[in-house]
């Protein structure tokens, strides 16, 4: 009897699927920019990417470099972000605590989900998907020697003439397994985040019972946790943490995001998707 294998992902194909990140990350060096904030700007927008239907990478590989004030000001908030997510920071830098994050949230369709408040209530979660991303696929994004290697490979195959067969082999760091030494952690693979419009909040109670009762799922979610926004907000953002995987796409309807309407308020459910 056979047994079901994973298939080993080689690093090179890890570059492959990464070759947009880097385009993005030269993008941002040729602002120019010091390595250490262009490696945290491709680390936050490579999370991002993991939100189904926030393509920033392609956006910002297409900019154009130096005097772009776009460009530049996503930079500057993108920083911020992470060294305000990772390096345990009790407030925000500015400009992101003067002016909010516009340059992410035009990128990320104009803070429907994606705005300074996701940023704060989701910190922890983000942390973990940052911190991952960094240690993993980052490190592979952002290995001048790997790409080296692989263009000198991909010359090697152009220039070899078709009248002799040659066996043209990568080097061995480019076809070696990728190994993540950290992954997310499982519940973060059975999470939704959750959207509300301004001024229509929902308690954790009506969301639970919106999917367990009204549409009949039954106990499908292990919590949800809602936003304690500041004085003068009514919450915007909320987690939905569900017993399994399955169930997330059951409820979901096997989409990744999905629109409910709830106590006669929109209510915007996204799933994550955690890169590893």
């Amino acid at each position: 009897m056979s047994t079901m294998r994973s298939k080993v992902i080689r690093v090179w194909e890890v570059l492959d699927a990464g070759e947009t990140a880097r385009s993005a990350y030269e993008r941002v060096l040729a602002r120019p920019t010091s390595l250490e904030v262009a490696r945290n700007t491709i680390c936050l927008l490579l999370w991002l990417e993991t939100i189904a239907g926030v393509h920033v990478l392609e956006d910002v590989s297409a900019m154009e470099g130096s005097g772009n004030i776009t460009l530049s000001r996503l930079v500057t908030e993108a920083d911020a972000l992470y060294n305000y997510l990772l390096h345990g920071r009790e407030a925000l830098p500015e400009p992101c605590c003067l002016a909010g994050i516009p340059a992410i949230e035009a990128l990320c369709s104009s803070g429907r989900l994606v705005d300074l408040r996701f940023f704060k209530f989701h910190r922890d979660l983000v942390a973990r998907g940052l911190t991952v991303v960094r240690d993993t696929i980052a490190e592979v994004v952002f290995s001048d020697r790997l790409h080296a290697m692989l263009r000198r490979f991909e010359d090697e195959v152009h220039s070899s003439t078709t009248s002799v067969t040659t066996s043209v082999l990568p080097a061995p760091e480019l076809i070696a397994p990728f190994v993540a030494i950290t992954r997310t952690p499982p519940e973060d693979s059975r999470t939704a985040f959750v959207a509300f419009w301004e001024g229509h909040p929902l308690s954790s109670q009506d969301i639970v019972n919106y999917f367990e009762r009204r549409l009949g799922f039954g106990r499908c979610i292990e919590r949800v946790e809602t936003e304690q926004p500041s004085a003068g907000q009514t919450p915007k953002h909320a987690v939905i943490v569900f017993s399994s995987a399955a169930l997330r796409q059951q409820v979901m309807f096997n989409e990744t995001a999905v629109y409910y309407r709830v106590n006669g308020y929109d209510m915007w459910v996204q799933a994550y998707k955690p890169s590893l």
